[in-house]
């Protein structure tokens, strides 16, 4: 479980730690990091403009996240000393993997967050759900959702192949996004979410 980021910078993921995955226990703070991923790069009052909260409010957070370690200032992007402009940390971040797992001593933290992302992935496909039933009838004009459902029968080497297909989509996606920002068009964040699970995954059945 990661940010999608180019295979260049996967070396450079960094494992949360317990200040990371503590600081992000705050559904804001997940909104304002969703944000400056799908941006790459924004000021605190076109992020407070953008999310509908106060400037003094999503200032803190920002601190809390820079503290943190999740974001960092970007200098060579302001436009003058007093210019704050916030990015993530390059190279995205991972909850662990058994290669570089997480620590031992963050383990509880790390369900919590694990927890409060599993809310936010449940209430997002009720909404998908409760959208769809209305979009399938045509009461709801609007595209604002997408669900997809199919299954596969892969090996090891053919899901790994697909994920990186996926992911570099998305990649291609958000490179022409954020490079025809300022063409004037309106643009909503899409919160995307790729999830495989394999028969034998315990819960399924």
């Amino acid at each position: 479980m990661s940010e999608n980021v180019p295979a260049s910078e996967q070396s450079q993921r960094q494992t949360m730690t317990s200040p990371m995955l503590k600081a992000m226990a705050n559904p804001l703070r997940r909104r304002i990091v969703a944000t400056l991923t799908a941006v790459e790069s924004a000021r605190a009052t076109d992020l407070a403009q953008r999310l509908g909260v106060p400037a003094n409010s999503l200032s803190f957070h920002l601190r809390v996240l820079a503290e943190a370690g999740i974001i960092l200032e970007a200098p060579e992007l302001a436009r003058d000393k007093r210019d704050r402009v916030w990015k993530v940390l390059p190279g995205g971040l991972s909850v662990g993997s058994p290669k570089e797992p997480s620590a031992i001593e963050d383990a509880l933290a790390l369900k919590a967050y694990l927890g409060q992302e599993a809310d936010d992935q449940i209430r997002q496909l009720k909404a998908v759900i409760a959208w769809g039933s209305d979009y399938a009838t045509g009461s709801e004009p609007d595209a604002r959702g997408l669900l997809n459902i199919t299954s596969l029968m892969l090996n090891a080497t053919e899901t790994e192949a697909l994920e990186d297909a996926v992911l570099e989509v998305l990649r291609q996606a958000k490179r022409a996004s954020v490079a025809a920002a300022a063409d004037g068009s309106e643009r909503k964040l899409w919160n995307f979410s790729m999830v495989m699970a394999r028969e034998d995954l315990p819960g399924l059945q």
